[in-house]
């Protein structure tokens, strides 16, 4: 039985704003499977919420979130909390960044 996802609106800014840097970068081609990519890896996650791993953040509403690479895109993570029937995705962002710095100054709703 496989779960379902749930994007908060701020991950899905994310994603749009992921998927159009890389059609300009690079192609329309490569920001089509960046989508494709990252929907499949947000299917399998909804299904297996528990594969990717706990953050060590200490925000008390976080200590139960979850990250994991979107499948052949290995610098993108997915940021997710797992909820009853699925999870719910909180952020999609670019590994560089220190996620503690970026989730106090961006939120995480």
């Amino acid at each position: 039985m496989s779960g379902r996802y749930v994007l908060r609106p701020k991950a899905l800014q994310d994603l749009d704003a992921q998927a159009e840097y890389l059609a300009t970068k690079a192609s329309s081609a490569i920001g089509h499977r960046f989508l494709f990519a990252a929907h499949q890896t947000f299917t399998l996650l909804a299904s297996e919420p528990g594969i990717g791993w706990l953050s060590k953040l200490e925000h008390p509403h976080l200590s139960q979130m979850r990250i994991f690479r979107v499948s052949g895109f290995k610098r993108i993570l997915v940021l997710y909390l797992p909820c009853d029937g699925g999870i719910e995705i909180l952020r999609v962002v670019h590994s560089s960044r220190n996620l503690e710095a970026f989730l106090s100054r961006e939120g995480f709703d």
